[in-house]
């Protein structure tokens, strides 16, 4: 399994973001001094995961991944290459929810039978959400 880990600037908007955008639920939170958080927001975390449909995504604080790993440090600013993919969540069911300034593409029906929309989370990290609509490349 791979999950991803988004350093992130502002945790309670990013969960907010991922909760209520994409319908991912909080697994678990810690606090910078490695309390187990409980409640749905999450206050104080410093690192969370969430769950979606059997997969999961971790966010972290630049300051506790500087304690983590002395390559990063507490100012550090989040990076972002690549997208994160969302299979089997269509479009139709979270256009309505992101902010237009957020969008970045689509909804489109790709040549390879996905139809996918793009759009940027808080920190400016691109994702996609897609589900097969049309009929897959032959060859």
């Amino acid at each position: 399994m791979i999950i991803p880990n988004l350093l992130v600037t502002d945790m309670q908007r990013s969960l907010a973001f991922y909760r209520d955008m994409l319908d991912m639920t909080l697994v678990m939170a810690v606090s910078q001094e490695r309390e187990i958080l409980s409640g749905s927001d999450a206050a104080g975390a410093a690192f969370a995961i969430l769950e979606w449909n059997g997969g999961q995504l971790m966010l972290q604080t630049a300051a506790s991944l500087a304690d983590e790993l002395s390559v990063y440090n507490a100012d550090q600013t989040p990076s972002a290459s690549g997208t994160i993919y969302f299979r089997d969540l269509h479009p139709k069911d979270v256009i309505d929810r992101i902010p237009e300034d957020q969008l970045v593409k689509g909804p489109t029906l790709q040549w390879y039978g996905m139809m996918e929309l793009y759009f940027r989370d808080p920190d400016g990290y691109v994702i996609c959400v897609g589900t097969p609509e049309g009929p897959p490349p032959t060859g």
